[in-house]
């Protein structure tokens, strides 16, 4: 067997062997990529907290509730027009109640605007409430978002990086084997042709 069939036939090996590599190497990167992408589909996603919802829609409900119809503060007035009634009941007998009227209507007076001061204390106090509950509720949901939506996002661009990164290791592998072989075999065809 001369040299040259010898030569051509071993670069023909080479690139055939690079194409087999080549091939055999796509398979198994698509082997491999489709279970990675079955697993970043089955990545665990979050729920929405139902409990912290809860909280938040009871924490609205109470700061939109009107501080004049609250139950401290009906019973605070209720209170002042008690009083009142009875100092005025207890005046009657008396000669002086003209002056004990104006007194009760100061002190009714008084009670009233302590009720309506605790009144908008309390709904201050909802207000404050209402703004904790609002940010436990936007970290959850930053969180979901972050778990559920960018995460899985991330992960998959991640795997298509990878993906177009082996293809062009893959492609310039087989062009580099397959030149190879071109370049031997050339080498010995020059040879033959030199006569050597």
């Amino acid at each position: 067997m001369s040299f040259a069939v010898v030569g051509i036939s071993s670069a023909a090996i080479a690139a055939g062997t690079g194409a087999y590599t080549a091939i055999s190497a796509n398979k198994q990167q698509k082997r491999a990529q489709a279970e990675l992408e079955r697993q970043a589909a089955n990545s665990p996603l979050r729920k929405e907290s139902k409990s912290l919802n809860d909280y938040y829609q009871q924490a609205l409900n109470r700061f939109k509730e009107s501080p004049y119809q609250s139950a401290a503060y009906q019973q605070a007035m209720q209170n002042a027009r008690r009083t009142t009634a009875s100092g005025l009941g207890a005046s009657q007998d008396r000669r002086s109640a003209i002056g004990v009227i104006s007194r009760l209507s100061g002190l009714e007076r008084g009670a009233s605007q302590g009720a309506v001061a605790q009144g908008e204390q309390m709904q201050a106090q909802r207000f404050n409430e209402l703004g904790r509950a609002t940010q436990m509720k936007k970290r959850d949901e930053d969180e979901l978002f972050d778990i559920n939506k960018m995460t899985p996002y991330q992960r998959k661009l991640q795997l298509e990086q990878m993906k177009a990164a082996a293809a062009g290791e893959r492609y310039n592998a087989g062009l580099q084997m397959i030149g190879q072989g071109l370049s031997a075999a050339g080498t010995v065809a020059a040879s033959k042709y030199k006569g050597e």
